[in-house]
């Protein structure tokens, strides 16, 4: 996503956003308090390091496996 090309936009750390209304200016406004809600507790070298990239990795991974496993213990069950 780019920002649009109208103007400077700024969101304070309290999530004000100041600069041009846009759609595309408030979906990158949304995408960025989204993102800084979900890596609260995360520090700024953790995110750097690609700790969320490594995270998304090995939930593709295991997710699979995971399924997998829990499709067994219910056929089991059944």
């Amino acid at each position: 996503m780019e920002l649009a090309p109208t103007g400077q936009l700024v969101i304070t750390a309290e999530g004000d956003v100041f600069g041009p209304d846009s759609p595309e200016n408030r979906d990158l406004a949304r995408r960025i308090r989204a993102c800084i809600n979900a890596c609260n507790g995360l520090t700024t070298e953790d995110l750097e390091n690609g700790l969320i990239q490594d995270l998304c990795r090995t939930v593709m991974q295991v997710g699979p496996l995971l399924e997998a496993q829990n499709r067994k213990a219910g056929n089991r069950a059944a």
